[in-house]
């Protein structure tokens, strides 16, 4: 692993430099810098955090599915003699909301139904409606594949409040209103 070694006459550069650290998205995992400051050595690390989302998209909600074979794909589920597939993706997190935009434009009106894309990590979730996009906190919920989504301890429950009460608007079925896999606080993002 690279170091490098600063002699910098700058009595805040470890604050500034551990900032800019923490900044910089485009590194992935753990990495370091170290310098010295007035005869005085730092080192600062960066740990790996979470480095990206998981998308869970239905093969149905796309107008064109092959638009998956952009990301890396973890999982695919099928449901229905495999008519449906549930897709896990992987997607980066400096391009999230570009690609929450992207999905949206691509999806599906041809089975006369309406469709979300639930996109998340640990701490922040967003669904993804054909006319719509929520972003929401991840803290606080709890998912039960199957039943309407328990936002009783959600951090920001007004927000929740408000997109599960736009999903039941546009026809989402109270069983299908879970939006998230049940393991979503437990993946290693």
């Amino acid at each position: 692993m690279d170091s490098y070694l600063f002699y910098i006459r700058c009595p805040n550069f470890p604050e500034l430099a551990s900032r800019a650290l923490i900044a910089d998205h485009q590194k992935d995992g753990n990495w370091f810098i170290d310098f010295k400051c007035n005869n005085t050595k730092y080192i600062s690390l960066k740990e790996k955090t979470m480095s990206c989302y998981h998308g869970e998209v239905i093969n149905l909600s796309l107008r064109d599915v092959t638009i998956l074979n952009k990301f890396k794909i973890i999982d695919i589920k099928k449901r229905f003699l495999g008519l449906v597939k549930i897709y896990t993706v992987e997607l980066p997190s400096e391009k999230v909301e570009n690609i929450a935009k992207y999905f949206q434009s691509n999806m599906s009106t041809n089975l006369k139904k309406e469709w979300y894309i639930t996109v998340h990590n640990r701490e922040r979730i967003i669904i993804i409606f054909r006319t719509r996009i929520f972003y929401l906190s991840g803290k606080g919920i709890v998912p039960v594949h199957g039943k309407i989504l328990d936002i009783s301890y959600a951090e920001d429950r007004e927000n929740w409040n408000e997109m599960i009460n736009y999903a039941k608007k546009i026809g989402i079925p109270n069983s299908q209103c879970d939006f998230l896999p049940e393991d979503f606080s437990d993946r290693a993002y």
